[in-house]
């Protein structure tokens, strides 16, 4: 993700100059690299920066209303950090539960019901898995912007009383709805919504939220139990008794006007033939009578019923052109050593029997059967646009044997640090005189990380490599008739990567450090070879001083995620 910067005093960096006042978008590490330095400043702290927050279990009830869902996730993904997902499903139909059950990008937890059995039953439901200390209610027809999350969690710093925060929205019954969103519910557009958020201000406001978007404190659910679902069915009224009884035990309720959740409205009870005017009608009368009730705690006995816990899968790419063998051996290690993934494999017309064995396969695997060899960024452009909503993504060249959980271990890294990619440790080939790793390695910034090195870098290769998709903001520049197109994005993009010595893959066409060997497919290798020259060329020799530049770069990208993290 970019982020908006002022230069405020001349430098240069990877030969360009930045003059004051200048003001540019940059990776947010770049960014944050800067500033920590004093060669800028942010633009718009509070817009630009991630609110940081404490982490927050996240409740989406879904009976179906598919396109909404899907909408909802998507921005949930794109604007959320720092939770875990917990989805109730109400007895949806076929196409949404097998929605539910595959949604690849993300991990949660899943609660399906055999019918329909209300939003309290449900909200109950998830109450009962939840980890964390404070939990989202959110309607499965709204869409989420920039910030939702942090600006709503400041809401709890308004006093110690806080117990409840809601958000700004489009569409509700309450002062929530400020006149200027009055009508917009029907906005689609993501732009226009984001830029909505984006007007409001901030302020806190003591008033009674409603349920389409609110955080309770668990305190709260400890002082007067949950939602009381035998009093009011399949909906309405669930929230408003609630924060009642919460008013009545001391709890305040938050506004939190700068946080805005664009909301649909009404769209799961209108598919399922619901009248929510006629329910709120009967279901008031019941609250009406229920504020004589002097007991305020509602147990919480509902039935889970059938939960999962859903692991994300991480995208795999891996091109093939023929070299059937080293294929074979290739997919066979990924199938035995990782966990979680998809499998992608375009195929750039290979002729040699490799179309026939990828046809063959089963499982989780996708392939793409191109009619020319289109080369290797195409097929990755179309790749990364393909699982834009994954977090993570890979790739594996098919003269590749990965060993046995690579993939978690370098999830853990990025996980971690905030990397733009981390390559499995393997005998290097590079155009330097070097005859081990270390030969190349001991020139790079190193960060130990559980027993290992990390030697960060700003460019790494392109298999055995996991990358964080969110800093793939533009496609990879294609120079035809080269292989270059990868190197050449990170070297314009000046992000930090790492190689890490705690995985090892083995390359089947090598046999040390800079060391092909005897070609088992001299036909390809022909071809390779006229795309990358400099593999004929002789090797330069490293002097002292050569990485000087990229030593110093991330070294301070490293110690200012230090600083950060003090401050």
């Amino acid at each position: 993700m970019k982020k908006r910067i002022k230069i405020i005093r001349k430098f240069k960096d990877c030969n360009k100059f930045y003059f004051p006042n200048e003001v540019y978008s940059a990776p947010e590490e770049v960014a944050r690299r800067y500033i920590s330095r004093g060669d800028a400043q942010w633009v718009d702290e509070e817009e630009i920066i991630e609110i940081e927050h404490e982490k927050v279990s996240i409740i989406i009830l879904v009976k179906d209303a598919l396109d909404y869902v899907k909408r909802c996730i998507e921005s949930l993904i794109k604007y959320t950090n720092d939770y875990e997902l917990i989805i109730v499903d109400n007895g949806s139909g076929y196409e949404t539960k097998k929605y539910l059950k595959n949604i690849d990008c993300l991990d949660y937890t899943l609660i399906e019901n055999k019918k329909n059995m209300g939003v309290s039953y449900g909200w109950n439901q998830g109450i009962k898995v939840a980890k964390y200390d404070y939990i989202c209610f959110l309607n499965s027809d709204t869409v989420l912007t920039e910030n939702w999350l942090g600006k709503l969690m400041r809401g709890f710093k308004y006093s110690k009383e806080v117990g409840i925060c809601g958000p700004s929205t489009c569409h509700s019954s309450t002062m929530q709805t400020m006149q200027t969103l009055k009508g917009k519910h029907t906005i689609t557009d993501e732009d226009e919504i984001n830029r909505m958020a984006q007007n409001l201000k901030e302020d806190f406001i003591e008033t009674a939220v409603v349920g389409f978007c609110f955080i309770v404190s668990k305190k709260v659910f400890e002082k007067i139990g949950v939602f009381d679902y035998k009093r009011y069915g399949l909906a309405t009224h669930e929230d408003i008794d609630f924060l009642w009884r919460a008013s009545k035990a001391g709890f305040k309720s938050i506004w939190c006007t700068k946080s805005y959740v664009h909301h649909f409205g009404n769209k799961t009870t209108r598919e399922i033939g619901i009248n929510p005017r006629e329910i709120r009608l009967k279901n008031k009368v019941i609250f009406d009578k229920r504020i004589s009730d002097k007991n305020l705690y509602v147990e919480n006995d509902v039935e889970l019923g059938k939960v999962k816990e859903i692991k994300a899968k991480i995208p795999i790419l891996m091109i093939t052109w023929n070299r059937l063998e080293y294929t074979k051996k290739a997919i066979k290690a990924i199938k035995k050593n990782t966990d979680n993934y998809i499998l992608f494999i375009w195929d750039n017309n290979s002729t040699d029997g490799t179309k026939e064995y990828l046809k063959s396969l089963k499982g989780n695997i996708e392939i793409y059967y191109s009619d020319i060899n289109v080369g290797l960024v195409p097929p990755m452009n179309y790749f990364f646009e393909k699982y834009k909503n994954s977090k993570y993504v890979a790739k594996v060249d098919n003269d590749t044997i990965v060993t046995e959980g690579w993939l978690d271990k370098l999830k853990e890294v990025m996980d971690e640090l905030p990397l733009f990619a981390v390559e499995a440790n393997h005998y290097l080939m590079l155009n330097y005189d070097i005859k081990e790793n270390e030969d190349y390695y001991r020139h790079l910034y190193s960060v130990d990380f559980k027993g290992s090195k990390l030697y960060l870098s700003e460019m790494v290769g392109g298999t055995g490599i996991l990358i964080r998709r969110s800093m793939i903001d533009e496609p990879i520049p294609e120079h035809k008739g080269t292989l270059s197109g990868w190197i050449m994005y990170q070297h314009s993009k000046n992000y930090v990567s790492a190689f890490y010595t705690g995985v090892w893959i083995d390359r089947l066409d090598q046999i040390g450090t800079n060391q092909y060997k005897k070609s088992d497919y001299p036909e390809y290798d022909k071809l390779i070879d006229k795309m990358r020259p400099s593999r004929l060329r002789p090797k330069k020799k490293i002097i002292d001083g050569m990485f000087r530049e990229t030593y110093e770069k991330t070294k301070d990208w490293y110690e200012s995620l230090e600083n950060f993290e003090r401050n």
